[in-house]
């Protein structure tokens, strides 16, 4: 195999490189991006044409440098066009004051435990003296009396809010998670809303979000079993915002998390499932493209009605591109169409690059086209049964190879037993899909749904048995993993080289991987005696409640008073983060609304007051850090320290 003969592969590269790139040349204006591009397309065009005239192939090496120059300014200017902070009239430009504004929905209702969540477009802001054109999306939660529906023209009162960004450190940054998807403000809003009309932007949208609700609806009325339900709309629809936590974490324990995100296994099973009735390849040519035009069609059907997921868009535009070859009777390299999907998807919104999801997708599928086949050729079993087992299980090893870095980086874990349970789950998808699909279809026609949906929950209710099994056993998973970008670097390293080492074996590729693997022996061990010499005092950004740390001898010593949801999401990550060799609790006593805290290892003592940590009673020296944008930035000292809505930390000598 030669990377030369894969050339979207290298474009690929240099495109995402760009979008990686943008946000620290985000600040230029966009005259600095389209100058570079318009010289290097220029001098690009005048070689081409230089070496036509001529009749040689000159300048060798400088045609795919300009290429590639190109193409990572390219990734520069798809985000530049994508980024909301570019427009002037985007909301999070606007300075002056709202007092209210319309906007149109863009989704259902989805039911929170105070109030009902749904998303929203803006149209135009009211200031006060008169309406403004202004455009972006906004998170809404109301108490309105009546369901919000996709279409529906809204006038809301009051402003909404920028969100927040993180006020402790690792903790979950949902600011920037939303900014990526270019959404900046929230607004809760009571009832202060009105329907005033009806809009339909997006008809080919709103047609399918209207038969997915109809669907959801029938799945409510015929499905018994609120589990069975749960995966159903998941599974079949790609809908898990309700799913219960119980359910998502049982499936997360066992691995199998991925058959309930539509992904491209969903997708290859319809894409499949109308090979096995006619071959494309025997077809007259004016037969194979109108065949493999109606599939393209049905798998973005299926996409759409869906909700459109990065695997679900990756998925549908590799199969797409690999109808179109086979139009042509070519077999088109899975490498160039995974590569090709990528360049294009990005192409439309290039900070999906940042989405999770789409980074488990790409993964997970690399690893499955490169490294399964290795896998597979270690064990040839006679037998029919063992080898499809066999099959599947080294697509689930595969898979979880390539994915491990980034999953255990995002969620902190690893399912041990998800070998087990690929066995059931995605044979199990397989059957769910193949009766779910035409339950979707037949709804309809009472005998004919009711049929259906009785054998597709079934079906969801015996896997559900066999995940919760799972669930159960002893050491299902392994918690509190914590890997920085450094260690993840290294590890998909490792594996790129040892992958070059099976294909071509050799001592300098040996002594690499060794190397390697070392780094990253020496980088965990290297953060185990850090933790063990560091010496830090540590209170968090809380809105209510208290919660302090010590960092002492590889131990953290803690007081604290606050809610279990922010104990859970504000101060855990920071505390697991430092992998700590035990939690022990701080002694302390309050005196009227002081609080006396005593430290370990003769640090001296603090005293807690509303607002306020007096240091004075410190035995060592010490300097003063506030957590901020994303980072330590260090403060001017005090004795009596001002508590602010971010965390701060001590750092002693």
């Amino acid at each position: 195999m030669r990377f030369a003969e894969f050339p979207f592969l290298r474009y690929s590269v240099f495109f995402i490189s760009g979008i990686l790139a943008y946000p620290k040349v985000s600040q230029f204006p966009l005259f600095y991006f389209f100058l570079p591009l318009l010289v290097f397309f220029i001098l690009y065009l005048l070689i081409l044409l230089v070496n036509s005239y001529k009749d040689q192939f000159r300048f060798k090496s400088f045609i795919p440098i300009l290429a590639y120059f190109q193409l990572f300014i390219l990734g520069l200017l798809a985000c530049f066009q994508k980024d909301i902070s570019q427009n002037s009239k985007q909301l999070i430009n606007c300075e002056e004051q709202i007092e209210s504004y319309l906007a149109l929905v863009l989704e259902y209702d989805e039911p929170k435990p105070n109030s009902s969540a749904n998303r929203v477009s803006i149209k135009k802001t009211f200031n006060g003296l008169g309406w403004q054109q202004t455009e972006g999306e906004v998170l809404l939660y109301h108490r309105y009396g009546k369901k919000l529906t996709p279409g529906d023209l809204v006038w809301i009162g009051d402003s909404p809010q920028r969100i927040h960004p993180v006020t402790n450190p690792f903790e979950f940054d949902y600011a920037a998670f939303l900014l990526n998807q270019q959404i900046s403000h929230q607004h809760f809003v009571k009832d202060h809303i009105e329907r005033i009309g009806s809009l339909n932007e997006f008809p080919i949208e709103s047609f399918f979000m209207d038969l997915r609700a109809r669907i959801m609806a029938e799945i409510d009325k015929t499905f018994d079993d609120p589990k069975s339900n749960q995966i159903a709309k998941a599974l079949l629809l790609g809908q898990k915002k309700n799913m219960d936590k119980e359910i998502s974490e049982a499936y997360a324990t066992a691995g199998a998390m991925h058959v309930l995100a539509v992904s491209g296994l969903h997708v290859g099973i319809i894409y499949g499932f109308f090979f096995l009735f006619l071959k494309p390849q025997r077809l007259s040519r004016p037969k194979r493209v109108f065949y493999l035009s109606l599939l393209i069609v049905l798998i973005w059907s299926y996409a759409l009605f869906t909700g459109m997921s990065p695997s679900v868009m990756r998925a549908a535009t590799m199969f797409s591109l690999m109808a179109l070859a086979q139009m042509s009777s070519r077999n088109p390299s899975i490498f160039n169409a995974i590569a090709l999907s990528a360049i294009i998807i990005l192409l439309f919104n290039p900070f999906l690059v940042y989405s999770v999801g789409f980074q488990l997708s790409y993964s997970a599928l690399i690893g499955i086209v490169l490294i399964q086949p290795l896998l597979v050729n270690l064990w040839l079993p006679k037998l029919r049964v063992l080898e499809y087992v066999w099959q599947i299980t080294t697509v689930g090893l595969a898979a979880q190879i390539a994915t491990f870095p980034i999953s255990a980086y995002y969620f902190h874990s690893f399912p041990v037993y998800f070998l087990i349970s690929n066995l059931v789950a995605i044979p199990g998808a397989f059957l769910i899909m193949s009766f779910g699909i035409p339950f979707m279809l037949f709804h309809s026609v009472h005998f004919l749904g009711q049929g259906l949906a009785w054998i597709t929950e079934k079906f969801i209710s015996y896997i559900n048995y066999f995940i919760f099994l799972i669930n159960e056993l002893p050491f299902s998973k392994i918690s509190e993993i914590y890997l920085s970008p450094l260690h993840i670097a290294l590890y998909f390293v490792s594996v790129i080289l040892l992958f070059i080492l099976w294909h071509s074996p050799g001592r300098k590729l040996l002594y690499s991987v060794i190397i390697v693997l070392l780094a990253i022996g020496l980088l965990r061990i290297h953060s185990k005696f850090e933790g063990m010499s560091k010496k830090e005092i540590v209170w968090y950004g809380l809105e209510n409640g208290i919660a302090l740390d010590i960092f002492f001898d590889g131990d953290i010593y803690s007081f604290q008073d606050l809610s279990d949801k922010d104990l859970s999401f504000k101060v855990q990550p920071n505390r697991d983060y430092a992998n700590p060799n035990s939690q022990r609790e701080l002694v302390a006593f309050q005196s009227g609304k002081k609080i006396h805290v005593f430290l370990p290892g003769n640090l001296g003592s603090l005293i807690l007051e509303p607002g306020q940590l007096d240091i004075s009673n410190l035995t060592e020296g010490y300097k003063l850090f506030l957590w901020e944008k994303g980072k330590w930035e260090v403060e001017p000292k005090e004795k009596l320290v001002k508590m602010k809505n971010c965390a701060q930390k001590i750092v002693l000598n």
